[in-house]
Parts: structure tokens; C-alpha cells; sequence
């Protein structure tokens, strides 16, 4: 797949172009109508709100954040930066 057949993530434009490498070598591209930079496929995934909101809800529990990083699969050291954040 070249660049010319990448889309946008953000606004859908095929107006992509490359735009050197992230630190473990993976290409970066950049769209040139908003500016998004993103690579093809990410290693990292996005946490949803819905498992925020879960989340959340078992913050409320007294589970500890082992358990719950465990259940929702998200990093223990993740989860302790959104509990400090909140």
C-alpha cells in the first residue's frame, strides 16, 4: 500500500504524505489538509470511553489497579497515570 492509498484517520483525505520515521522505525505520514500525523498501523490502540467509563466504575470498587488494568486490558502504568490524572 503506498502513501498515495493511505487516508486521513482524522478528515478521510487521500492528501497524504510521507513524513519520515517514528523511534522504532515504523513510517510516519502527515496529511497535508489538517496536519494529522499518524502511521498505518499503530502498535499503540486508544482506549476507548467506554472502557473509561468502566474503568471508572471499578475505581469505585476497592479492587486494586492490577486487577482492573488486568480485566480491561490496559497497562498497569496507564491505568495509574489516568487514577493520578483524576
Amino acid at each position: 500500500m503506498s502513501a498515495r492509498t493511505l487516508r486521513c484517520p482524522t478528515c478521510d483525505s487521500v492528501n497524504v504524505v510521507k513524513n519520515g520515521k517514528i523511534h522504532n522505525g515504523k513510517q510516519n505520514h502527515k496529511c497535508t489538509d489538517c496536519g494529522r500525523q499518524f502511521v498505518k498501523d499503530p502498535q499503540q490502540k486508544r482506549i476507548g470511553v467506554d472502557t473509561k467509563r468502566l474503568i471508572d466504575k471499578l475505581l469505585l470498587e476497592k479492587i486494586p489497579l492490577a486487577g482492573i488494568a488486568r480485566v480491561v486490558d490496559v497497562s498497569e502504568v496507564w491505568l495509574q497515570g489516568y487514577v493520578n490524572a483524576k
